[in-house]
């Protein structure tokens, strides 16, 4: 891949942003698993407010009765890794690396969770142990295609004397669960599915996984935001981003 010596940097910011755009809106939704059966959200569309693909709650969820927060580990357990080959990379060889760091962006997600709940604009107190008005948040990580540098595409010349590099960004699938820790229902749900697909990343900063660890970092908010509908009515989602 020869880097350019000088190229109209901002002309190929904004092919990339549209392009990365394009290829978030066309991606299908994820078919849920055995996790995502198990509530009410099979057959829901999106909500309103809310900027997953598939959201549900039940009719008489009222949040006002919840003061406390439980978060439970990112699953694996129910990942599609069928298609691993699809992250195949340098640092991907084997569906055994697959899944390894998938098991270790479970892990960056459940900082990330914890990080989100952390902000002062939750309401909500995080436990350790079921309490009376808590509700327990469940994750899976469905699906995940890991990025790796777009060999067809070119890369470019940015100021400071840096190069960038088009990336084959990855996608993400996660599905959700909202349980009553005193009646262990499910009160909640909901399965979303992301991808930034193309976007310019500083090769002095490449790593590969960055783009999984974003996606999830954003779930992470926009779980917080969605228990707490005082403060953000409606949840934004954001299409594309660059690092």
């Amino acid at each position: 891949m020869k880097p350019l010596a000088y190229v109209p940097v901002r002309l190929g910011l904004a092919a990339l942003l549209f392009a990365g755009c394009a290829a978030q809106r066309s991606l299908s939704k994820a078919e849920p698993t055995a996790f995502l059966r198990s509530s009410g959200a099979v057959n829901a569309g999106q909500m309103e407010r809310l900027p997953f693909e598939r959201a549900w709650k039940s009719p008489g969820l009222n949040l006002a009765d919840y003061s406390k927060v439980l978060l439970r580990p990112v699953t694996t357990r129910y990942l599609r890794s069928g298609n691993w080959q699809e992250s195949t990379s340098t640092y991907i060889a084997s569906e055994r690396d697959f899944r390894q760091h998938a098991a270790d962006l479970a892990r960056v997600w459940d900082a990330n969770l914890l990080k989100a709940f952390a902000d002062p604009a939750n309401r909500f107190t995080l436990v350790s142990q079921p309490q009376p008005g808590t509700l327990i948040i469940e994750i899976a990580l469905t699906e995940v295609v890991f990025g790796h540098p777009a060999a067809s595409l070119a890369s470019y010349a940015v100021p400071g004397g840096s190069v960038a590099m088009a990336m084959v960004s990855p996608s993400v699938a996660c599905e959700m669960r909202i349980i009553d820790a005193s009646t262990r229902k499910i009160v909640a749900a909901a399965s979303d599915r992301r991808s930034t697909k193309i976007k310019l990343v500083d090769v002095n900063k490449l790593s590969f996984t960055k783009s999984n660890e974003e996606i999830c970092a954003e779930w992470s908010v926009q779980a917080m935001q969605a228990l707490n509908k005082e403060k953000f009515p409606v949840v934004k989602r954001n299409w594309v981003s660059l690092y």
